[in-house]
């Protein structure tokens, strides 16, 4: 059970959350990118991927090996302190960097600004309990679906498509309850491998949910 646990805490790092952000929106909505298929934004994907997951991993294990944290785990508050202002710094940087991009969409934009918003408050909160980050990223990718849903699309109905002769069609309610229900499973892995009490689980996914209305009032 505590490996299955340790598996979906992996899969689900909330270093990933913007990433999973992103290709959802690419799944959805790719014209708000500027291409047909998904597949065709692997730049996009690309510049993501290192400025939120590579170089803040890296930045992550040199704080290991240097000693300012004791194990990947955090288990400490205090460990939380220099990753949680290495991500900020690399994740606002982004932010600044693609907010007058043409080919990118400012609902994407607008989650970035939501991802920086989540992490200051993760390190505020930080200083009297320690909120389940993992819990912060899946708050914000449940809460981005429904902003997607219900002001992007009247019927919910959006189609994937691979290439010109692969179409699939689903509703986007269905991927909601998913990300809900993936976000139930994420929780209950933290309490499993005893890193988080409930209370911890529940205000970060509030923290993540929250963060998310914060920027996307601000945006729109």
């Amino acid at each position: 059970m505590k490996w299955s646990a340790q598996l979906v805490s992996i899969l689900f790092h909330p270093l990933f959350s913007v990433f999973y952000g992103l290709s959802a929106m690419l799944l959805i909505k790719p014209h708000w990118f500027s291409v047909i298929y998904w597949q065709d934004a692997h730049l996009i994907m690309l510049y993501v991927f290192i400025y939120t997951i590579f170089i803040p991993a890296i930045g992550i294990f040199l704080l290991l090996k240097t000693g300012f944290i004791k194990s990947l785990e955090m288990t400490q508050k205090f460990e939380r302190i220099a990753p949680l202002i290495l991500c900020m710094i690399f994740y606002f940087w982004l932010f600044i960097n693609l907010k007058n991009q043409n080919n990118i969409p400012k609902v994407f934009q607008t989650f970035l600004l939501a991802s920086v918003i989540s992490l200051a408050l993760s390190f505020v909160l930080n200083n009297w309990i320690k909120i389940s980050l993992h819990m912060v990223g899946a708050g914000a990718l449940v809460m981005l679906l429904f902003f997607i849903r219900f002001s992007f699309s009247e019927d919910g109905l959006f189609y994937l498509r691979f290439h010109a002769n692969q179409v699939s069609g689903f509703h986007l309610n269905s991927l909601i309850v998913s990300t809900l229900a993936i976000s139930g499973i994420i929780g209950t892995a933290r309490m499993i491998r005893e890193a988080h009490y409930l209370e911890e689980i529940a205000l970060g996914f509030f923290i993540g949910g929250f963060s998310t209305i914060l920027a996307f009032s601000y945006s729109y």
